[in-house]
């Protein structure tokens, strides 16, 4: 069947919605307030806000959290501030900073960002302070390595045949922990299984961290439970 329109504009106009064009928005979106009764939003929804508690995020267009492998000592550099700076100044409507241990190894990498002392406070806040001057919600993920840290940066890997990061690399390879002494695989290495204590000490260290995190003006804090790491390992044998 063919279709005779003169104006290239109105065969689109008859089309069905695409997804996340503007429509009539349902009772809990307009409780959510991304909308307002009969007359919604004119944006297609990825642009619109978004309202979860105290907060409004002004679009849904959300920077996920990405290992970067450029921080000492858990510490954050220059490259952070330029790095997520960008994505609020582009207009990301929340952005979350990289897996940041809440352990020295609970890092992956030795290279990866920390909150385990009160002096990471300061780097990330100013990172922080950056974000909210483009109108970003800024979120940060803590976690822990578990049986997967101690590892090589990204940009290491395919230059040896293990993932293992060595003391003389910054590593801690004798202080690899998990809920059983089993290793990810060859190329990782094998964990000392974690008591009670122990357990105890890294669930309060998940709490210092938070309550670093709260210093330093995140405005959310997520809690990592994937890709193999501590709390997923205690949730899945994969």
């Amino acid at each position: 069947m063919s279709l005779s329109i003169s104006d290239p504009h109105d065969f689109y106009q008859i089309q069905h919605p695409a997804p996340g064009t503007a429509i009539e928005p349902t009772d809990l979106e307009i409780e959510q307030g991304f909308a307002n009764g009969k007359n919604p939003n004119p944006l297609p929804k990825l642009f619109q806000s978004l309202k979860i508690r105290d907060y409004t995020i002004k679009n849904r267009i959300w920077v996920s959290p990405m290992c970067m492998y450029s921080a000492q000592d858990g510490f954050s550099t220059n490259f952070h501030m330029t790095h997520y700076s960008q994505y609020a100044m582009r207009g990301a409507g929340l952005v979350m900073v990289e897996a940041t241990g809440v352990t020295p190894e609970g890092r992956i990498s030795p290279n990866c960002l920390g909150l385990w002392k009160d002096e990471h406070i300061e780097g990330l806040s100013r990172i922080v302070s950056h974000m909210h001057e483009y109108g970003a919600v800024v979120a940060i993920q803590i976690g822990h390595s578990g049986r997967k840290g101690s590892t090589i940066p990204l940009q290491l890997y395919g230059t040896r045949d293990s993932f293992r990061s060595t003391i003389e690399e910054g590593g801690w390879p004798d202080k690899v922990y998990g809920p059983s002494a089993i290793a990810y695989d060859e190329a990782h290495n094998v964990p000392k299984e974690l008591s009670l204590a122990q357990i105890a000490d890294i669930q309060q260290a998940f709490v210092d961290a938070a309550v670093r995190a709260d210093k330093a003006g995140f405005d959310v804090i997520e809690l990592h439970s994937a890709h193999g790491y501590l709390l997923f390992e205690f949730l899945s044998p994969l």
